[in-house]
């Protein structure tokens, strides 16, 4: 499904996951070995079915290493001069060098 034809919750869970991950492999400046995904449930109840787009994403993103992650309540990843977001409703990429 194209990203532009999806609703507007669903099309920003989606950008944020990909945004998430861009960010953990800037970080890491080489090849991941394996990547963990973290997402609240508040995010998976409100998009339904519509969470495998998100999940969907990653996925392409992270191909050829192994992905594996849950849901969970009120994480917070905060980087060194970021100063967004939300302490709950966060998609958190973490990955791990080869």
């Amino acid at each position: 499904m194209d990203q532009l034809s999806l609703n507007p919750s669903t099309a920003s869970a989606v950008s944020a996951a990909k945004q998430a991950a861009n960010a953990a492999l800037d970080a890491l400046g080489g090849p991941p070995a394996a990547a963990l995904f973290f997402d609240c449930v508040a995010t998976r109840l409100r998009m339904g079915d519509e969470f495998g787009l998100e999940l969907s994403s990653l996925q392409e993103r992270f191909s050829e290493v192994p992905l594996t992650g849950c849901n969970t309540h009120g994480q917070i990843a905060r980087a060194e001069g970021q100063f967004s977001g939300f302490h709950n409703c966060t998609a958190v990429v973490c990955v791990f060098p080869e």
